[in-house]
């Protein structure tokens, strides 16, 4: 029988770390978007959210080529470790656009909804991540978390079509439509990665039983 046997325990935290930083950056963006807190600095926070995810991503890479023994394969130790970083790297283009666009606050509340289904999103997937070294034990809890995840980004595909048909509805303004809809679009995105983490994760969970 195949065993998830962690011997090299870094990728774990790794992995953790990656998560982590996705929850501190959704909880930038969502405290931005309900107190329209200062822009620099906010974005600035993000901004060093998002280079530490690709410095954790980078210490993958080199640990990877220098590990004899990996906890699990090496290619699903990689499409983890990117597909994190792409949540997270998605999460601060959302504000950077938002900033960019000098949008203001959200113009009803879909915006906010989606901010807090990402919000759940990145909770379950630190919490499935934080399972994964002793997956086999943890393994009907992690495909549970990940199950939740997928959940979370149909919810989001509701609300980004609701949001988008509110704001061709309610928008007279051209170029505030374009501005929001590509928000939107990016926020929508954001969620179709935290599935791919769900589908490598529940993939991990599965094989190494």
């Amino acid at each position: 029988m195949v065993r998830l046997k962690p011997r090299d325990d870094r990728f774990f935290k790794y992995f953790e770390q990656l998560a982590e930083a996705i929850c501190e950056a959704t909880d930038i963006l969502k405290v931005f978007l309900e107190k329209q807190t200062d822009t620099t600095a906010d974005l600035e926070k993000i901004n060093e959210v998002e280079e530490r995810g690709d410095n954790i991503l980078a210490s993958v890479m080199d640990r990877i080529n220098a590990s004899f023994v990996t906890p699990f394969d090496r290619e699903d130790i990689l499409m983890l470790a990117r597909e994190l970083n792409n949540v997270l790297d998605h999460i601060q283009g959302t504000m950077e656009k938002i900033v960019i666009f000098k949008v203001g606050s959200p113009k009803d509340m879909y915006v906010l909804k989606l901010v807090k289904t990402l919000e759940d999103a990145s909770a379950e997937i630190k919490l499935a991540v934080s399972k994964l070294p002793h997956v086999r034990q943890n393994s009907l809890d992690i495909i549970e978390s990940c199950e939740k995840i997928r959940s979370y980004e149909h919810e989001g595909d509701y609300l980004y079509r609701a949001g988008i048909a509110l704001l061709f509805e309610k928008t007279e303004n051209v170029i505030d439509i374009i501005k929001w809809k590509e928000i939107y679009e990016h926020l929508e995105t954001t969620l179709d990665y935290c599935e791919n983490v769900s589908n490598i994760i529940k993939g991990v969970a599965v094989k190494y039983v």
